[in-house]
């Protein structure tokens, strides 16, 4: 999938390989999918359809994942595209993106909508004016949103419930974790009231650096939220910056060259194995201020395809034999 925002120059791009917020909006009349028989999950898909799709959303696809192998869903959880629910094959279940699939709708998954929007770096301006025309163009839907005076928006998980709005930073930290020093930086976010977690979601690690870092809306509006992270994450990211400057060129190096080594001959590679080597491609290159070298690793890393575990038998030599052809070994 061709994500057209990640191609986008952004501040901060080394370190923040993009920043995301998520709305979830749902249907006053309908349960909430997971209480929602088909048909209600039918009538839900339909009524949002009917009003997103003349919006744009859709015009970069409009993707029943029913109708999908496990593994083209494997690569829509990859690209970050859907969440893990997603992965399992049930009805009713939509994805409708916009043309550079900067900002997506997903219909049925844990809420009737969940809209999100993607942008690369970190440009906190341009996120606040984003969310403020999407919740303008949803509010003026003719669909009646479930709403609480006293709770505010309703959400399937009560973590959700106010403003139904996440705030999530994924960011490359690998300079931090290899001096051991990630550790402490994610605790300082913690104490700000944020979530941080591996690439792939809850329960997942760190790995090599990649870690995501996400702040719920609760009932504070984006702007507060914000002024709330801005002085930490800048620290974070001089802090990143400086500990990358004692990593060794000769050792990564060295390691790129036993990766590629493993990955010629590996029949089959492991996950890990794989974003280790997408990890030292885009540090090599970030050190070299190779800009497309870093992009491209962050392409591959949009690629990948991620399974619910266990794994299939499949998915480890396949992994194998697409990280070869991408990188031509």
């Amino acid at each position: 999938m061709e994500l057209g925002w990640l191609r986008e120059p952004a501040p901060y791009r080394d370190v923040v390989i993009s920043q995301r917020v998520r709305l979830a909006r749902n249907l006053l009349h309908l349960p909430f999918p997971h209480r929602a028989n088909e048909a209600q999950l039918q009538e839900a898909a339909q009524q949002l359809r009917g009003a997103l799709e003349p919006m744009g959303l859709g015009a970069g696809g409009v993707i029943e994942l029913s109708r999908l192998r496990m593994d083209e869903r494997a690569r829509l959880a990859g690209a970050r595209v859907i969440s893990p629910a997603l992965l399992l094959s049930l009805p009713h279940r939509w994805v409708l993106l916009s043309a550079n699939c900067d900002t997506i709708a997903l219909l049925n998954e844990e809420d009737h909508l969940r809209l999100q929007i993607t942008h690369a770096g970190w440009q906190p301006d341009r996120m606040v004016d984003e969310l403020h025309h999407w919740e303008q163009r949803l509010n003026a839907l003719p669909l009646r949103w479930g709403y609480s005076n006293r709770l505010g928006y309703l959400t399937a998980s009560p973590i959700n419930l106010g403003s139904g709005m996440r705030l999530g930073l994924l960011m490359h930290l690998m300079g931090l974790q290899r001096a051991r020093q990630i550790t402490r930086w994610l605790e300082a976010l913690q104490t700000l009231g944020c979530h941080t977690r591996g690439l792939y979601g809850e329960g997942s690690l760190a790995f090599e650096g990649y870690v995501q870092i996400s702040l719920l809306g609760r009932r504070d509006p984006l702007p507060e939220l914000l002024a709330r992270l801005r002085g930490t994450l800048r620290r974070l990211i001089e802090a990143e910056l400086e500990a990358r400057l004692q990593l060794s060129m000769d050792e990564l190096d060295d390691e790129w060259e036993e990766l590629n080594t493993t990955l010629h001959h590996a029949s089959a590679l492991s996950l890990g194995t794989t974003l280790r080597t997408l990890a030292v491609s885009r540090m090599r290159a970030m050190l070299r201020g190779d800009e497309a070298g870093r992009d491209f690793a962050d392409q591959l890393l949009f690629g990948l395809a991620v399974y619910p575990p266990p794994e299939p038998d499949y998915a480890a030599a396949e992994r194998a034999k697409w990280l070869r052809e991408k990188i031509a070994l």
